[in-house]
C-alpha cells in the first residue's frame, strides 16, 4: 500500500473517531447539562438544608433563652411594712408612710409570679422544637417550673414527655427523677420509689449520692425506716466524701435511736 494512501486511511480514522465524538457529544449534552444541573441543585440543596437546620438551632436557641431569662430572674419582693413604734408610756404611734416601692428593672416580686410567666415561654419553645435538645431543655425547665408552682399534674405530664423524647440521655434521666418528685408530692410513694430505686441501680449520668439520698428520703415518707437506713448506708459507705455523707450519717443516727 502507497504512503499516501495509508496516511489518507489514517486519517479517515481519525476523522471518523472525532466525528463519532463529536455526535455522541451532541447527543448526550441535553442530558449531560440536565445532569449538571441537577448536580448543582443537589449541592444547593444540601446547603439549603444545612442553613435550615442550622437556622432552627438558633431560632430555637434564643426562645429558650428568652425563657431562661424570665427563669433566672432576680426575686426583689416589696419591703414589708414597719410595725408601729411604741413610746415610754407603751403608746404606739403609726409609722411614717413608706417611699413607693418600685421593682427593679427585670426582676420579679415573688418566685410563684416570676415562674408562671416563664412557663408560656418554655413551653412555646419546647412546642416549637420538641425533638432538638434546647426544645428538650425548654420542656424539662416548663416542668421543673410546674412542679414548684405545685401544678403536679401539668408537670408530670411533661416529665414524661421529655422522657419519651430524651430516652436515656441526661434529660431523659433528669425527667424520671422529676416524675419521682411529682409522685412523693403527690403521696405516691411507691411510684416514686419505683423510679428511684431503678436510678439508683442503673448505670446513669445522674450523681448516684444524690439519687440515693432522695430514695432514702422516699422510704422514709412511706413508712420504710429499713430501706431508708439502707439507703442512707450506701451514701456512708460507696461515697463517704459527699456532701450529702454528713446528714445520711445524722438520720441513720435518728433512725436507730427510734428502733
Amino acid at each position: 500500500m502507497r504512503r499516501e494512501e495509508r496516511h489518507h486511511l489514517k486519517d479517515n480514522a481519525l476523522a471518523a473517531w472525532l466525528l463519532q465524538v463529536r455526535t455522541t457529544l451532541g447527543r448526550n449534552r441535553r442530558a449531560l447539562t440536565v445532569a449538571g444541573w441537577i448536580a448543582a441543585a443537589a449541592l444547593v440543596a444540601t446547603g439549603s438544608g444545612y442553613g435550615w437546620q442550622q437556622w432552627r438551632v438558633a431560632r430555637a436557641s434564643e426562645l429558650l433563652a428568652a425563657a431562661m431569662t424570665v427563669v433566672d430572674a432576680a426575686v426583689v419582693p416589696p419591703p414589708e411594712a414597719p410595725a408601729p413604734a411604741e413610746d415610754e408610756e407603751g403608746d404606739s404611734t403609726p409609722p411614717a408612710p413608706p417611699e413607693p416601692f418600685v421593682q427593679p428593672p427585670g426582676s420579679y416580686p415573688s418566685v410563684a409570679i416570676k415562674l408562671e410567666e416563664a412557663v408560656p415561654k418554655l413551653l412555646a419553645a419546647a412546642d416549637a422544637y420538641p425533638n432538638l435538645t434546647q426544645g428538650i431543655a425548654a420542656r424539662y425547665q416548663a416542668a421543673s417550673a410546674l412542679s414548684v408552682l405545685g401544678r403536679s399534674a401539668e408537670a408530670n405530664a411533661q416529665y414524661r414527655q421529655v422522657a419519651d423524647l430524651a430516652g436515656d440521655q441526661v434529660y431523659g434521666q433528669m425527667a424520671r427523677l422529676g416524675l419521682a418528685e411529682t409522685h412523693l408530692l403527690d403521696g405516691a410513694y411507691a411510684d416514686a420509689i419505683a423510679i428511684l430505686e431503678a436510678a439508683s441501680s442503673a448505670e446513669s449520668d445522674l450523681p448516684q449520692d444524690a439519687v440515693l439520698m432522695r430514695l432514702g428520703r422516699a422510704y422514709g415518707l412511706a413508712g420504710q425506716p429499713l430501706d431508708a437506713r439502707a439507703a442512707f448506708a450506701r451514701i456512708v459507705d460507696e461515697f463517704p466524701a459527699s456532701p450529702y455523707a454528713p446528714e445520711a450519717r445524722r438520720t441513720i443516727e435518728e433512725l436507730s435511736a427510734t428502733r
